[in-house]
């Protein structure tokens, strides 16, 4: 459209930018005025060689004005004769340019291109013609590759999907004890934890997760190196429903907070570790606004990689509210909970509250949870933990955290308090991170310990 608009303009211009004169002559005037006295005006249908009144008309114009447009060595060398359609081409880019660029053409140049324009109206009428035929190929070609764009975002893609990643991480870790004790931390050193994690797009709303956990092949657990494995969609506005095996949604830290690669401490709460930190496979919706989020599954009950045997679901939920999210000059502040239950070989039911806030380079947050059908029908077991955190520097950060866990509430004294303070130092975020902890251990049943862990971390 846009070269259908300019070739208009341009003969247009040709027609009525430039007058042949203030004063009405004929064309028989006009040759004996500004033309050679040898130029013939009926030889409209051959070529024009260098002679040739309209090969020269050209050539003074464009050079006198240096409109000519190309390499330097194509120009006007007089031994080439210039087609009549070349002649039009140039006649129709030289008015162009002097419109564009605003040139003030003498009242003789003006009449001996408007006497070549008549020369060569066919011509010009003709390109415009194959002008237009062009622009609507070129429409037409944009719209079926605009369909072909459309129906290539509709299909499936190819195995992998668009946006396909592969991301990993590696943890190492020395833990040396200062006096062992009931919990049976070796000194040694390990590889904690490993991912391969595999992310993609099958289609505009349909992504997918591979998260695999190799270190757990030599680590004695009894889950398998399956992880995450789910598909989801985000097809609703402000939701995303996941199919496949993931977290189960009680408990922040278990659930929503700290991975295994952005935790502040090595290791997670006494809480976390032995209530909330389990994956299962079912359906699970996320929904997430400015104010609230909230997060509701349906899942087998048989926790990680483990086949369904029976016909009861676990029905679980959890919300966390945003106070402050109109005012965040105030700092950040989240206030939550849910609830989880269901039937496998006995009837359990988990429910949980937190609250956490944040100001500037400070953080502080808590977590209370409890579990009736801890490991046996008939107990009750629950604890919390205060966690606390400050940089120092942008890349320096100081923990503290009070964490207490009692495996059976009917039983008196019989907790186990952990004290853990340290430092992390971030090289680049959490994909190079140094840590160090101390964590002393206070068991009321068995014996106490301390220990003095630090570990590394590469992520890519």
């Amino acid at each position: 459209m846009k070269r259908k608009l300019l070739a208009s303009t341009l003969l247009l211009a040709l027609s009525f930018n430039l007058p042949v004169c203030a004063k009405n002559v004929t064309l028989q005037e006009l040759q004996q005025d500004v033309l050679p006295a040898n130029v013939n005006m009926n030889d409209s249908n051959k070529s024009f060689t260098k002679d040739h009144w309209a090969y020269k008309t050209l050539e003074n114009v464009t050079k006198k004005y240096g409109l000519l447009v190309g390499k330097p060595e194509e120009k006007f060398d007089g031994n080439k004769p210039l087609s009549r359609n070349e002649a039009a081409i140039l006649l129709v880019s030289l008015v162009g340019k002097i419109e564009q660029d605003n040139y003030e053409l003498t009242e003789a140049e003006k009449v001996q291109v408007d006497i070549l324009r008549q020369e060569l109206t066919s011509e010009i009428n003709g390109l415009t013609g194959r002008m237009e035929t062009l622009e609507n190929s070129v429409e037409s070609l944009k719209g079926t590759v605009s369909n072909l764009e459309e129906a290539d975002k509709n299909a499936w893609q190819h195995s992998f999907g668009e946006k396909f990643k592969i991301n990993g991480a590696l943890q190492g870790k020395y833990t040396g004890n200062f006096e062992r004790g009931s919990d049976n931390y070796a000194s040694n050193f390990g590889i904690p934890y490993t991912e391969l994690d595999f992310t993609g797009k099958l289609h505009k709303h349909i992504s997918y997760r591979a998260l695999l956990l190799p270190s757990r092949a030599f680590n004695n657990s009894a889950n398998g190196i399956i992880g995450d494995a789910y598909v989801s969609t985000d097809i609703i506005p402000h939701h995303n429903i996941l199919l496949g095996q993931t977290r189960r949604p009680i408990g922040y830290e278990g659930m929503f907070g700290p991975t295994s690669i952005n935790l502040e401490t090595i290791d997670k709460s006494q809480v976390s570790r032995k209530l909330s930190d389990i994956r299962d496979i079912g359906i699970r919706t996320n929904g997430n606004w400015k104010f609230i989020d909230y997060y509701l599954s349906a899942n087998n009950g048989q926790g990680q990689n483990v086949s369904d045997n029976n016909n009861n679901l676990d029905l679980g939920g959890w919300a966390v509210i945003k106070p402050l999210h109109k005012a965040p000059q105030f700092g950040s502040l989240e206030l939550g909970g849910g609830y989880y239950n269901g039937k496998s070989t006995y009837s359990h039911e988990t429910f949980g509250f937190y609250s956490g806030y944040k100001f500037k380079r400070y953080a502080i947050r808590g977590e209370y949870t409890q579990k009736d059908g801890y490991l046996t029908a008939n107990t009750k077991a629950g604890g919390w933990y205060l966690h606390n955190s400050y940089y120092l520097t942008d890349k320096m950060q100081l923990i503290a955290r009070y964490d207490q866990f009692d495996p059976n509430t009917k039983i008196g004294k019989n907790d186990v308090s952990e004290y853990t303070g340290g430092i992390n130092y971030y090289f680049k975020g959490n994909n190079l991170k140094l840590q160090f902890n101390y964590v002393y251990v206070d068991d009321k049943v068995g014996k106490d310990s301390s220990r003095l862990v630090t570990q590394t971390q590469l992520c890519f």
